[in-house]
Parts: C-alpha cells; sequence; structure tokens
C-alpha cells in the first residue's frame, strides 16, 4: 500500500527535496505551498501523514493544525511540524497545537525516513537513500 502524505510547506526548493525523498521512500506525496491549501488538501484527500512547515502564508502550521485537529476526518492524522526557528517557545506552541512531533530545518532524510515508521507502517528502513554528493 502507498501511504500519502501530505507535504505543506511555501518554499519551493525545501518542498522539491522533501517530495523527491518521500517518493523514494515510497508515499505517495500530496503538496500545498501555504497552511489555507494544507487544510483544504487534507480534508478532500484524507493523507495518512502530515508534514507542515511552520511558517507558511495564509495560515501558519500552528493556525493549520489547529484547524486539523478541530475537524473529525483529521483530528487523528499525525502531524510533524518542520522548522527552521530553533525557539523552544515554537516548539511548544507546536506540541500545544496537535502536532506529534517537531522537526528543526535542515533535517537528515535518513532521520525523517526513521520519523515516519513512527507512524506509518511503510518499510522504509528497508530503502536506501542515495549518498550525499
Amino acid at each position: 500500500m502507498n501511504y500519502k502524505v501530505l507535504l505543506a510547506e511555501d518554499n519551493h526548493e525545501c518542498r522539491d527535496l522533501f517530495a523527491l525523498t518521500l517518493q523514494h521512500l515510497g508515499y505517495q506525496v500530496l503538496q500545498a505551498d501555504d497552511g489555507d491549501m494544507a487544510v483544504k488538501k487534507a480534508l478532500s484527500e484524507r493523507p495518512d501523514l502530515i508534514l507542515m512547515d511552520l511558517t507558511m502564508r495564509n495560515l501558519n502550521g500552528i493556525e493549520a493544525t489547529n484547524r486539523l485537529r478541530a475537524n473529525s476526518l483529521t483530528k487523528h492524522t499525525p502531524i510533524i511540524i518542520c522548522t527552521g526557528w530553533l525557539a523552544r517557545q515554537y516548539r511548544e506552541t507546536a506540541i500545544q497545537s496537535g502536532a506529534q512531533e517537531v522537526v528543526t530545518k535542515p533535517v537528515s532524510m535518513k532521520d525523517l525516513a526513521r520519523l515516519l515508521t513512527r507512524y506509518l507502517p511503510t518499510p522504509v528502513s528497508t530503502v536506501a537513500l542515495p549518498a550525499a554528493s
């Protein structure tokens, strides 16, 4: 089974890198470039997991997570917040909004693959990631 991962990221280079890695690991990748689109896609596509950037236009990751947690269709969907912000208050706020995890960018793709196995029973650990050049 191909599990669906919704990738909500407004930086297209970062989104492309995450998407390529997720596809390589065998996930079906849905993409949103802002928080409002992420909420709409999550409700219509029902992904198995959401990777959510913290700072996006329209709705930030916290606001989008709050909306998804308030909806019965997505209230149990695992959400991992990805952020370049190191401040502890952002991490605490993300967890309080309902995110399961907060990952600081740049994130190792191998670490991301291991993190996803906590929430999706896909055997991603058996897939070798390409070596960095």
